[in-house]
């Protein structure tokens, strides 16, 4: 199990965390990575703009898919 987790700078008030992980040993960070995005994502409204600082190639190949297939769906 690993740990993820995110702190929302305009609201210093505003954090999770939370394990992640199948349970045994994992080898690399993707999955936590991806997880502290969605929580982040969870946690504020949708209208509000976001700001999100990482450095996961996992995770800033999936959010640059998902924009491509939003741009598709225009």
């Amino acid at each position: 199990m690993m740990g993820a987790g995110y702190v929302n700078l305009r609201r210093k008030d505003k954090r999770k965390q939370m394990k992640v992980g199948r349970g045994k040993k994992e080898f690399n960070s993707n999955r936590p990575e991806l997880a502290a995005f969605v929580l982040a994502l969870r946690d504020i409204p949708v209208t509000t703009p976001m700001f999100y600082l990482c450095d996961n190639q996992a995770l800033l190949k999936a959010v640059k898919q998902m924009d491509r297939q939003r741009l598709k769906q225009r």
